[in-house]
């Protein structure tokens, strides 16, 4: 029983009152741990060959595709249009863009770039190898 009260007093705190009177709080533990998610991205550099006075595009349907088939969906774009406008290139030469995408799931090693839309000019990037840094550099046809 002793034992019991002594462990008791060990599981709080005490003050004092202004009249002088012992006040005993229970200690609490904070047991409630916060689930800290990072978010993850995945950014790939675009190079293209282009000639002068054509036109390109990017469309929402551009995903990333793990092995297993799950769609990575794209979620920004730099230095392209996004469908139905055209970015119009004025030069020859090679034009460079940016595709961010959601963060690939850690089971995925290889994935492919996919550009799914009803119409021909799509293009496909096979068998991209994961890196630690998410960041690749790909040419598309």
């Amino acid at each position: 029983m002793l034992q019991r009260i002594l462990h008791k007093i060990h599981t709080m705190s005490f003050q004092m009152s202004d009249t002088d009177t012992l006040i005993a709080k229970p200690k609490v533990k904070n047991t409630v741990k916060p689930k800290i998610e990072e978010e993850r991205q995945v950014i790939v550099h675009c190079s293209i060959s282009c000639e002068i006075a054509i036109g390109i595009r990017i469309w929402k349907s551009t995903f990333l595709i793990c092995e297993d088939g799950e769609k990575i969906p794209l979620v920004h774009w730099e230095g392209i249009s996004l469908a139905p406008q055209w970015t119009h290139i004025y030069q020859n030469g090679t034009y460079t863009f940016m595709l961010v995408f959601k963060g690939l799931p850690k089971r995925c090693k290889i994935f492919t770039l996919k550009e799914e839309i009803s119409q021909s000019g799509g293009f496909v990037v096979p068998d991209i190898h994961r890196n630690k840094t998410d960041v690749y550099r790909v040419n598309v046809v």
